[in-house]
């Protein structure tokens, strides 16, 4: 047997065992033959899908990604079938290590490996590495978002007017991930997620890719108003084959309500933001993420005590104060449904310099004393500020 029979039938030992079994595997087929048309690379990856564990393949051309998920066998019979003839570069990571092969000129092929968990360039310095993503760029919907683009070299490249957007949406399912395991959501276990107001999507399918990466089972679904907005994301997860991700036209208000365990409304402007808090405690949502926009309810309620007046004759004060007021209403309304909460703040897909976060993850054991606690000081504040009508207490009143 030639040395190069004998690196590829190598290559495929070791493709053979972290295709059944390696969940941390990542395979790309690249540098494209005469032979391979507008094929650029093919990607691989394992994904868990209802029906267990499978190989998803990214058959990445010039104009579009073909999506395909396979069995072990099944995806090893595609490999083989592509490397070399068509794609004649390879790369292998995974629990054994990081392996190269490559076809020279004249068709030998030759494997290498690198030091287990390297990649085959030398490390930026620490100084300039970039920081660690939640997200992997090389996901086919980065591209069909226009978040990605294929750079001069053929790599998956982030487009620089979306740089800053891509930090946002990393640091959300940042906050995300932590919600999942405050609220004992693990790995393995099926999640519901709806997010309502979803616009262009980006981060219902941040939440699906990392639902799927991370091992848990993606029942997630994105509510948008604008039905052309709902075609096109609909469009965008059946061509790229993401089960378990659908998107629907509705809002908040006139949804129907059904179980879930995530609910997810940004930038639901005024009582909006109410409906879908309400909508969480309604479906019995373990985790609550709301980004609240737009304070007008309390603004034209507010009556400063006496002492106050003199500091909200000031327009800018009275608005931070009703912005404030409500959401620490909403908090306090949520912890007397027996969820823990926590108001912070957060950088905003808007592109506001700051904004909000409400999280609250339902306690697994409920505390009625607290409960109760939480409702006294709601009502408190109220008196305390004159407040007539908060929208998530009025619909809180009108469920009972």
């Amino acid at each position: 047997m030639s040395e190069q029979d004998l690196a590829l039938e190598r290559f495929w030992q070791l493709c053979a065992p972290a295709l059944h079994e390696d969940a941390g595997l990542e395979l790309q087929l690249s540098a494209p033959t005469a032979q391979a048309g507008d094929l650029q690379r093919l990607l691989l990856r394992p994904v868990q899908l209802k029906q267990g564990r499978a190989l998803q393949l990214v058959f990445r051309h010039a104009t579009k990604d073909i999506t395909r998920n396979l069995s072990p066998d099944e995806a090893l019979a595609v490999l083989q079938a592509h490397l070399g003839p068509l794609l004649r570069a390879a790369r292998l990571q995974g629990a054994a290590g990081h392996w190269q092969l490559d076809f020279n000129r004249k068709g030998r092929a030759r494997l290498v490996q690198h030091a287990k968990g390297s990649a085959p360039v030398a490390a930026a310095p620490a100084h300039n590495r970039e920081k660690p993503r939640w997200l992997h760029l090389e996901a086919p919907v980065w591209q069909a978002l226009g978040l990605a683009q294929i750079g001069r070299g053929g790599e998956v490249e982030l487009v620089p007017a979306m740089a800053r957007k891509w930090r946002q949406i990393n640091h959300f399912v940042e906050i995300f991930d932590a919600g999942l395991r405050a609220a004992g959501l693990h790995p393995g276990q099926p999640v519901r997620v709806a997010d309502f107001g979803c616009g262009k999507a980006y981060l219902t399918f941040a939440v699906h890719e990392h639902l799927q990466r991370g091992g848990w089972l993606p029942q997630v679904r994105g509510v948008e108003l604008r039905q052309e907005l709902v075609d096109q994301t609909e469009a965008i997860a059946r061509r790229l084959g993401l089960e378990g991700l659908s998107f629907s036209q509705g809002d908040v208000g006139h949804e129907q309500v059904l179980p879930l365990d995530v609910m997810i409304a940004l930038h639901a402007c005024d009582t909006a933001t109410d409906h879908a808090l309400h909508h969480g405690l309604r479906a019995g949502a373990r985790l609550i993420l709301s980004a609240p926009c737009c304070h007008k309810q309390l603004r034209g309620q507010l009556q400063p005590p006496g002492v106050l007046r003199p500091l909200f004759k000031h327009g800018v004060h009275l608005g931070q104060e009703a912005e404030m007021l409500t959401d620490g209403l909403r908090a306090l309304l949520l912890e007397s449904q027996g969820y823990d909460t926590q108001v912070f703040e957060f950088i905003a897909l808007e592109h506001t310099q700051k904004n909000k976060m409400i999280q609250a993850v339902r306690r697994a054991q409920p505390s009625p004393e607290r409960q109760q606690q939480a409702a006294e000081q709601a009502r408190a504040l109220k008196d305390f500020w004159g407040v007539r009508e908060q929208a998530l207490e009025r619909l809180l009143v009108g469920q009972t």
